[in-house]
């Protein structure tokens, strides 16, 4: 056949250019819409079509790819999608408690740091990948330059999420590990995880007042939350710092030393509870070796234990200065002062008296750091008992108004400040059952009952408990009969070498009588046998005007 065939006829040629029109005229007749756009179905025809698609990607990463017809294109939409979705499902399904627990776990937090920066580079290599493929073959310098520094500015923006909470997610660990001790930790004391399982677990809050014009360390509040595992109800017990002849465990150094308790033999006239962590200090051979690194505050902790009958679980120790930081941090509290402004300062280290630097005006008032700081310290115009009242007033406070939540949005600024004044030897393991235990404890107020001069006692001349003869086995017995009101009233047995409790019937307490700085307070909904002081209902005590 060939050209001398007569059938055979010569055809015209076609242009370069015509042949060029004519392939894409033809791929235009025979294309979908979308491939109209994009020739083939695998790159974008203009250079702005590319970074449209690029900027898509970045948005719903895998779109791009579904666009430009690229295999994987539905795998990356679906694993976006699917990721996306049990991440709202967690967040509207899961308890907050639950979630703030995962939160306080570092072993979740070891785990999130990989996760994160595992998800960042998958997004990450979408968006340049989107790019790279939907780019037009030929481009520009100037082109070029644009799309390289949009593509950066798009990573950015995706890798900036990734990168702080990357950061805090790592930030807190840390903060979890130099505050809270790990059972598995050979060299930083940790308390006893099985503590949770008990009927109720008691910390000991301390607070001291180290800091800028203070010689040495005493302890200004001294408080013991006894809570109830099941139901949440937390009752504060809280101690005088001026009660004197405190008691140690039998059989302990301490306790030989002070037969009689505790005298300060260098000092005979502050000899007081509030003196104990000193001499714990500089005595440390005296003091017990658990549950801290601090002779002080383990001394402390074995006698407020024996004054109270109870064995302390856990402790928390916070520096008052501290203190004023992490209120500031979680954004101050709403407090009712009272009827009459509360002057801040108006006595000197030594108990001299000076001029108040300022006042904190009467009511309904939202306290900074200092001003809460000082709402639970001062002094001047009042007594170590009302501000006991005011102390423990703080704590329902910021119970009612602040959460794990709000620790968790504000953590940057929590964490600086509680990183050199908090201590604790709450270990990590237990901080997600805690979390939740202070949810429940959240929905009740808090009960509170104050051994000062208020507290009736019939053992006393007057009928009131007197903090210079302090009756402690009458002590064990009010905390007992409070924690276990269906149990007899006896005083529960402790191995002290102090007499048998005498069992003399036990006055009602008046109304408020362990509020000091309240009017009046309302009972808890179960109250204890009238035989008995009761318990006051701080949620109450502490709002009414």
């Amino acid at each position: 056949m060939g050209r001398h065939n007569p059938v055979w006829r010569a055809r015209p040629a076609i242009p370069t250019d015509d042949v060029h029109l004519a392939v894409e005229t033809t791929e235009q007749i025979d294309a979908d819409p979308t491939e109209k756009i994009y020739v083939k179905g695998r790159r974008a025809r203009t250079f702005w079509a590319a970074l449209l698609l690029t900027l898509t990607a970045t948005i719903l990463p895998g779109s791009g790819h579904l666009v430009l017809r690229r295999r994987g294109g539905w795998f990356i939409v679906g694993c976006f999608l699917l990721t996306a979705t049990a991440a709202v499902v967690v967040l509207l399904r899961v308890p907050r408690t639950e979630l703030v627990g995962l939160m306080l776990s570092t072993k979740t937090l070891e785990v999130a740091i990989p996760a994160f920066g595992l998800i960042a580079l998958g997004w990450l290599g979408v968006v340049l990948h989107t790019y790279l493929v939907a780019l037009p073959r030929r481009l520009s310098a100037v082109n070029r330059f644009v799309g390289a520094f949009v593509v950066t500015v798009l990573c950015a923006a995706v890798a900036a999420p990734f990168a702080f909470a990357t950061y805090t997610v790592n930030a807190q660990r840390n903060l979890l590990n130099a505050l809270f001790p790990s059972t598995n930790s050979a060299t930083v004391p940790a308390g006893d995880v099985e503590a949770i399982k008990k009927p109720r677990i008691n910390i000991f809050l301390v607070g001291s007042d180290a800091g800028v014009g203070r010689i040495g360390t005493r302890t200004d509040t001294m408080v013991v939350a006894s809570v109830d595992t099941k139901s949440g109800r937390t009752t504060l017990f809280s101690l005088p710092r001026n009660i004197a002849h405190a008691p140690f465990p039998p059989g302990s150094a301490m306790a030989k030393q002070f037969p009689k308790g505790f005298i300060d033999p260098q000092d005979p006239s502050s000899g007081l509870l509030n003196g104990v962590y000193a001499y714990g200090t500089e005595y440390p051979q005296l003091a017990p070796q658990v549950p801290s690194r601090d002779p002080g505050l383990n001394l402390i902790i074995s006698a407020v234990g024996n004054i109270l009958g109870l064995d302390l679980d856990f402790y928390i120790q916070v520096n008052m200065q501290g203190f004023a930081s992490i209120i500031d941090a979680l954004g101050g509290l709403d407090v009712n002062v009272g009827p009459e402004p509360l002057p801040m300062g108006g006595i000197g280290p030594f108990g001299e008296n000076v001029k108040p630097f300022g006042y904190i005006p009467a009511g309904q008032q939202h306290l900074t750091g200092e001003q809460a700081l000082w709402f639970a310290r001062s002094r001047k115009n009042s007594s170590d008992y009302i501000r006991m009242g005011r102390q423990r007033c703080l704590l329902q406070y910021l119970i009612n108004e602040k959460s794990p939540m709000d620790v968790l949005r504000n953590f940057q600024a929590v964490a600086a400040a509680t990183q050199n004044s908090v201590s604790t030897n709450i270990p990590q393991q237990l901080l997600p059952a805690l979390v939740a235990l202070a949810d429940k404890a959240k929905s009740r107020s808090l009960e509170s009952v104050a051994f000062d001069p208020n507290l009736p006692d019939p053992g006393q001349p007057d009928g009131l408990f007197n903090t210079g003869n302090p009756d402690y086995p009458y002590i064990r017995q009010v905390v007992h009969n409070i924690l276990d009101p269906a149990a007899p009233t006896s005083a529960r047995p402790t191995a002290d070498a102090e007499p048998t409790p005498s069992h003399h019937p036990i006055p009602a307490a008046k109304p408020g009588s362990t509020q000091p700085s309240a009017p009046a307070a309302a009972q808890d909904a179960q109250p204890a046998p009238s035989t008995q002081p009761g318990p006051t209902a701080l949620n109450e005590a502490c709002t009414a005007q």
